[in-house]
């Protein structure tokens, strides 16, 4: 940005915001953030695209977190992204960066998951304009990044997503188990496939573990279900623990 004054300008409007934001003064907040939009969307795309790297690598990469909330956590931070400036500044420069298939872009694009589950009519247009068709899924962009780059972080970040599906499906375990045990073989193999790439197995040996355990005794049981009352019922009358 070779406008000083400008880049003065935002500088001051952008500290200005977050100082309000933080003491919460949501009214002036939202105007000076719109003021600041406003005026960095009359700046280059080079200047525009420094900033969302910026930001994101501050509220992403700090944490290797998954934004799916808008609770205290989020926005009692010093730096935050709220929908505005997401919709009308990042997502632009998101949607240029999966079409070059940068892998960094890609996986902030799953780490804003909330943002997508919570504006239906922005989402729909984004997934139209990348030709993804059905709804947004946060391990597609996850899944895309990796296959892209063998990133670690990338990696931690598509184990959690995987394990949150497998631990809903298996929640009400004794009970039973929320899905078919071929829905829940396939997602265990497709973790089990990411997870041999991962450089801290260990973290997830014995929730693995018990995860196949589960699938095991799920498939077992459904096959021979008319011999039992219920899941539970098999479970105490073959003795087997579950957790």
């Amino acid at each position: 940005m070779e406008d000083t004054t400008t880049h003065n300008k935002l500088t001051d409007i952008w500290d200005k915001y977050n100082q309000v934001r933080v003491a919460g003064d949501k009214k002036n907040a939202n105007k000076l953030l719109g003021d600041y939009i406003d005026l960095l969307k009359q700046q280059d795309e080079k200047d525009i695209k420094i900033f969302v790297d910026n930001i994101c690598s501050l509220t992403l990469d700090a944490d290797d977190r998954i934004i799916n909330n808008n609770g205290t956590e989020v926005s009692d931070k010093d730096i935050r992204i709220q929908h505005p400036l997401f919709k009308e500044i990042v997502l632009p420069i998101l949607i240029d960066q999966y079409k070059k298939d940068s892998a960094k872009h890609i996986r902030w694009i799953g780490q804003f998951e909330q943002f997508f589950y919570s504006d239906f009519a922005t989402t729909q247009a984004f997934l139209r304009e990348l030709d993804i068709e059905g709804y947004f899924e946060t391990r597609h962009f996850f899944e895309k990044s990796f296959s892209i780059d063998n990133n670690q972080k990338t990696l931690e970040l598509l184990l959690n997503r995987i394990a949150q599906d497998i631990n809903y499906y298996t929640h009400e375990v004794p009970i039973g188990v929320l899905v078919d045990p071929d829905v829940l073989d396939k997602e265990l193999m497709t973790f089990r496939q990411y997870w041999q790439q991962c450089d801290t197995k260990n973290i997830w040996e014995n929730v693995l573990t018990e995860w196949e355990l589960i699938a095991k005794h799920w498939s077992l049981y459904l096959a021979n279900q008319d011999e039992y009352d219920n899941f539970e019922n098999y479970l105490k009358t073959n003795g087997i623990q579950l957790d």
